[in-house]
């Protein structure tokens, strides 16, 4: 699925039945990950598990057929705009950005 330009889905029927087909997966994949943890948990803590697990993160692609990582991430951003915000988000990609650098080996000239 890719994502449709949501000034152009005001005047197309068919990328206004594409979007609300994509909001009512994604509201049911949200649902779902609820009831497999047994909590009502908001948006920013179900990004957190898409990004923290991958079975998850494969689980919510296949459900919202996504092809790739990040059509599947710009989609959960778009959906609610504020999430970038959310300081445990924050929290999280500066760990694994520190992380990378870490482990990334250092430049050495030839």
């Amino acid at each position: 699925m890719s994502l449709i330009d949501l000034n152009a889905g005001k005047f197309d029927p068919s990328a206004k039945i594409c979007d609300r087909e994509f909001r009512t997966l994604f509201l049911q994949f949200c649902s779902l990950v609820c009831i497999l943890h047994n909590k009502k948990l908001n948006l920013a803590n179900i990004f957190l598990l898409v990004l923290k697990e991958n079975k998850i993160k494969r689980l919510y692609k296949t459900i919202c057929e996504f092809d790739s990582d990040y059509e599947a991430y710009k989609a959960f951003l778009g959906f609610d705009g504020s999430l970038y915000k959310s300081k445990y988000i924050k929290k999280y990609l500066n760990t694994t950005a520190k992380k990378s650098r870490r482990n990334s080996q250092p430049y050495t000239k030839v």
